[in-house]
């Protein structure tokens, strides 16, 4: 039987980040820990989403393009995906059980 694809959500600690813009740049410092994080315009808008609501990728694929009034490309969940592993080993995103 195949396996139900996970849902990401905004991890706690993004609640605690105290954020800066520069352009197209989104820098998030965190207080708990000293670092400071870059995130590009898709991992802040990924970021905001899980904010609103857990999503699998899938559906927060289609959050994105409806969000960025962009066409779905067939891409995007993989670039998502990445973007998801990267966050989560941040501590900005993490999949629920």
């Amino acid at each position: 039987m195949a396996r139900a694809a996970p849902c990401w959500t905004a991890a706690a600690a993004v609640e605690t980040l105290r954020w800066r813009r520069f352009d197209e740049a989104w820098f998030a410092f965190d207080p708990r820990s000293g670092q400071t994080h870059f995130l590009n315009h898709t991992a802040f808008s990924v970021l905001q989403l899980l904010g609103a609501a857990p999503r699998s990728v899938d559906a927060l694929a289609a959050a994105f393009c409806a969000a960025h009034a962009a066409q779905p490309d067939p891409e995007l969940p993989g670039v998502l995906e990445d973007t998801l592993r990267v966050m989560d080993a941040l501590g900005l995103a993490t999949p629920l059980p």
